[in-house]
């Protein structure tokens, strides 16, 4: 290797670890936020590296305590403890996984049907569901909340699951439409010729093969599930039901914020996520890419 082209590496490497911290700062704050005491968050100057490294804010989320610093140098217990943050976690693991299966399973099924046999409109099918996709939630929000009314689902999760379907379906059955045409027919074709059922060939062929889209259209459902502020807020009432997104929103009270637990709580709601998708990206640089060349 030439002394330029060394030096050329070690620059391209140095500018994408600036923009990798550029961006990863926010959750580096945070992170350190939350490890901070209650006396060192507001310090001035501030520091990113904490003076003192404390688990009391993870501690107090997990076991449902929260104290914030007085100017006096006293603890006091704050009315906003958060005893739910458990509830809430569960609460948007159960709405995002739900969410998640049930818009897999429709637009999987939808997917196949419209690659795999003629019936008119079929060709249209997946425009007009990405066209779905592209409609503002704040527009779907009411007229889905009137719907949830009628059926007596406001103020419970079944009502976040649907809810999340209604903006999450239109993109999965989009993307694994197109991933769908990159799977050569041609295999479906010799397994039932060789005598196996339409069943199994999907089971056994086809599902196997489209597994990476399905796994990125799942990452997709999961990531703006999870991240979802909008259908919470309009379709629960309940604290007890809430998601994280809107659980946290708890821990501002008149003029105190509790950042410490607010920076903890962003912490452990990233984490799931970004572990996910780390273990998961290859399958879903795949899935994104499916569409670009037809097999």
């Amino acid at each position: 290797m030439s002394a330029l082209e060394f030096v050329r590496k070690t620059l391209a490497y140095a500018f994408l670890l600036l923009v990798t911290f550029l961006m990863c700062f926010p959750l580096i704050w945070a992170l350190s936020t939350s490890l901070k005491p209650a006396r060192d968050v507001m310090a001035t100057p501030p520091r990113l590296i904490p003076s003192e490294v404390t688990f009391a804010n993870y501690r107090n989320l997990i076991l449902g305590k929260e104290q914030y610093f007085r100017a006096d140098q006293t603890y006091v217990p704050t009315t906003a403890a958060p005893q739910h943050f458990t509830t809430w976690f569960a609460n948007s693991v159960i709405v995002s996984a739900g969410s998640t299966l049930i818009s897999i399973v429709i637009s999987t099924l939808a997917a196949y049907s419209i690659t795999r046999f003629r019936y008119w409109g079929r060709r249209i099918i997946p425009y007009f569901s990405l066209l779905g996709y592209m409609i503002p939630s704040i527009i779907l929000v009411f007229p889905m909340f009137m719907v949830m009314s009628g059926l007596a689902l406001t103020n419970s999760l079944w009502s976040l699951t649907f809810g999340y379907v209604s903006i999450t379906l239109p993109f999965c059955m989009w993307l694994l439409w197109a991933f769908f045409r990159g799977i050569p027919i041609e295999l479906e074709e010799a397994a039932l010729m060789d005598g196996a059922s339409r069943l199994r060939v999907f089971v056994d062929i086809v599902l196997p093969s489209a597994l990476p889209g399905i796994i990125a259209a799942a990452i997709f459902s999961l990531i703006v599930s999870w991240n979802d502020f909008l259908f919470a807020r309009v379709f629960i009432n309940s604290i007890e039901n809430l998601p994280l997104t809107v659980g946290v929103m708890h821990f501002f009270e008149g003029v105190h914020v509790d950042w410490g637990l607010m920076m903890a709580s962003a912490v452990l709601m990233t984490l799931p996520m970004a572990v996910l998708f780390m273990l998961m990206q290859r399958h879903l640089v795949a899935g994104f890419g499916a569409g670009a060349v037809k097999g």
